[in-house]
């Protein structure tokens, strides 16, 4: 089964959404630096779904739960 979570794009496209949400709280520079943070965490998600695919491909195994 196909479970996006496990996927690259399903995170970076968070982060996007994440950031054009912060670049509407330019009134407010505390929470504006929380969402980026928060863009941040989904961009590592991102790249540990990718190598997570990267070590299925070459074992042939599901990436983790």
């Amino acid at each position: 089964m196909h479970d996006p979570i496990k996927q690259p794009k399903y995170w970076r496209d968070r982060a996007k959404a994440t950031r054009a949400k912060a670049n509407q709280l330019r009134y407010a520079p505390r929470e504006m630096q929380r969402m980026l943070r928060v863009a941040e965490e989904y961009d590592k998600l991102a790249d540990r779904a990718a190598e997570w695919q990267g070590d299925s491909q070459l074992h042939g195994a599901e990436p983790p739960d």
